[in-house]
């Protein structure tokens, strides 16, 4: 009886450690959230700086308005993107010259797209829904988790001009997804890539390169 109750204290321990270790990696993997309301682009208050692009700080966010004030110009509109200073991910919204709201999601900071995307028609109606992680079992959450145990280097909130900085891209190869994690190594001007298999996140292959010309 008494190695039976040492035996259940082990195991429960071992839960414990294992729930602590997950609740952690969860609250420090934050990911912004968006809807598919429809949302309208303040250009009047754009106008008023008389700038094509500013960056503003509002709270634990740095935000970033773009767009171009030329009557004559082409461009699509306006653009506003959200950096949480505690997150990977960045929020895009793309505007109309109008105002309404054409696109927004959700991206790693200097990476591909996360989660699902919504597009707009110029008179605000959804038309889209776009899963940008489908095929993909292995996740984000997953990804990111295997650079920290790996000590890669990730970028939380608004860098510029920080030098090069660790990207995470989907790509397609060979007809499967799979994942690139570019690095920069801790000695040298070397750039460390590592692919992984969208599906299960087994290793396929690694190639180092040089930070120029690589």
């Amino acid at each position: 009886m008494k190695r039976l109750i040492y035996i259940l204290i082990i195991l429960l321990n071992i839960n414990s450690c294992k729930a602590q270790k997950n609740i952690k990696m969860e609250q420090k993997i934050i990911i912004p959230k968006i809807t598919d309301e429809f949302e309208k682009f303040d250009i009047e208050k754009f106008q008023k700086h008389n700038l094509s692009r500013y960056d503003q700080i509002e709270n634990t966010h740095h935000i970033i308005y773009s767009g171009d004030l030329r009557n004559d110009s082409v461009q699509a509109g306006f653009s506003k993107v959200t950096y949480p200073l505690n997150s990977y991910f960045r929020i895009t919204k793309n505007y109309y010259k109008n105002g309404n709201i054409e696109i927004k999601g959700i991206s790693f900071n200097n990476g591909s797209e996360y989660g699902i995307w919504y597009e707009f028609n110029e008179e605000s109606k959804l038309i889209k829904t776009i899963n940008t992680d489908k095929g993909y079992d292995f996740s984000w959450e997953k990804v990111i988790t295997f650079c920290e145990e790996k000590k890669i280097s990730l970028t939380k909130g608004f860098k510029e001009f920080a030098g090069f900085q660790t990207r995470i891209l989907k790509r397609e190869e060979n007809g499967k997804k799979v994942w690139v994690i570019s690095y920069l190594l801790p000695v040298g001007d070397k750039i460390k890539e590592i692919t992984l298999d969208g599906k299960t996140g087994k290793e396929i292959k690694q190639r180092t390169f040089d930070l120029i010309g690589g």
